[in-house]
């Protein structure tokens, strides 16, 4: 650990050390104010979406807000029965003066209950917790994030109501319904938010293909994009839609290139369209939240079966490595065909 990272950790280590224990009794009482801390990730905050309905559903006379990302401000803005959104970094941001006057202002509001979706967590992240919550936070077991946050996750503990929950293999959704009292009964899928307003007519009937992710092993080099564009199928009447910030290589009367200015856009691109292509898990799952017929493309890293689509009509073609290389362009065309049918 070089001495910048081990001087985090040693003020994340003083600031839990101050904070209060967790208050007992806390979880007990009616709330009128609750605050939820949410993923950073837009997949991910797309898969907390049953979590926060059935929190509304069980309080609903508390004023609920979301602490969010600035990636997902959009997003948590649009769900419905969201009193407000606040904009916080939570990982990997120590010196930032507004952060911080955001959070003292949060933790003035003196919170009821403050619940935590979010379960990977670094050092300072868990001391910004602790401290809006101010005794009275609620969370799902972290997951391992670095061994400078496993130093200090025993003092967290003591901190924090930690709530039981499902393993962490089984699937993300569930996993994220633990902070309800684990109601598997709950609808494992709601429609996500989308930009209404915008007219997709223009486009006519289209398949949205997306081969491009936040990660390694969702993402895709050129050379197999361009070579999976040129083999999809011919449509007579439809065309493609292909999410790409560059001109497409691929030469085709029937595909276009766009990229949505926000990701309500592009929901609304994926909700209109007759099916999706897909590697990257927030275009996923908001296709299955609409029902639009997916083709999940993935590679075989084990720790990715807690993020396969739990509803919709969908087709998971994985790869046998852990590099999405290993698809055939034969074969994904072949699966679209399928996918026409559903």
């Amino acid at each position: 650990m070089n001495f910048k990272k081990l001087l985090i950790n040693q003020i994340a280590k003083w600031m839990i050390g101050r904070q209060p224990l967790a208050i007992p009794g806390a979880v007990e009482v009616e709330p009128t104010r609750v605050l939820v801390i949410c993923y950073d990730a837009i997949g991910d905050f797309i898969l907390s979406l049953p979590a926060i309905a059935r929190l509304r559903e069980m309080y609903p006379a508390a004023r609920l807000e979301l602490v969010c990302s600035r990636r997902n401000e959009r997003l948590a803005a649009s769900v419905a029965g969201i009193d407000e959104c606040h904009v916080i970094t939570l990982n990997d941001t120590l010196l930032s003066a507004g952060m911080w006057c955001k959070l003292r202002e949060l933790r003035h509001r003196q919170y009821d209950m403050v619940i935590n979706l979010f379960d990977e967590p670094d050092d300072i992240a868990m001391a910004k917790l602790l401290f809006l919550a101010n005794g009275r936070l609620q969370s799902l077991p972290l997951r391992f994030k670095s061994e400078a946050q496993q130093r200090v996750l025993p003092l967290f503990n003591q901190k924090a109501t930690i709530v039981s929950s499902r393993p962490i293999r089984e699937h993300f959704v569930y996993r994220m319904l633990s902070v309800t009292g684990d109601q598997t009964h709950v609808p494992v899928t709601i429609p996500s938010p989308c930009n209404e307003q915008l007219d997709t007519h223009a486009y006519g009937p289209y398949l949205l293909v997306n081969l491009t992710g936040s990660q390694v092993g969702n993402s895709m080099v050129d050379q197999q994009i361009n070579g999976i564009l040129a083999q999809l199928p011919v449509y007579p009447g439809v065309s493609y839609l292909v999410f790409s910030k560059r001109p497409l290589a691929c030469q085709r009367q029937d595909m276009t290139a766009l990229f949505p200015d926000t990701i309500l856009d592009a929901a609304k691109i994926i909700k209109d369209a007759r099916g999706v292509i897909s590697t990257d898990t927030s275009i996923i799952h908001i296709s299955s939240s609409f029902g639009v017929p997916t083709l999940v493309l993935m590679n075989n890293e084990s720790w990715r079966d807690a993020f396969i689509p739990l509803s919709g009509r969908n087709i998971i073609l994985r790869s046998t490595t852990d590099n999405l290389s290993a698809l055939s362009p034969v074969e994904i065309s072949r699966q679209v065909d399928v996918l026409m049918t559903l």
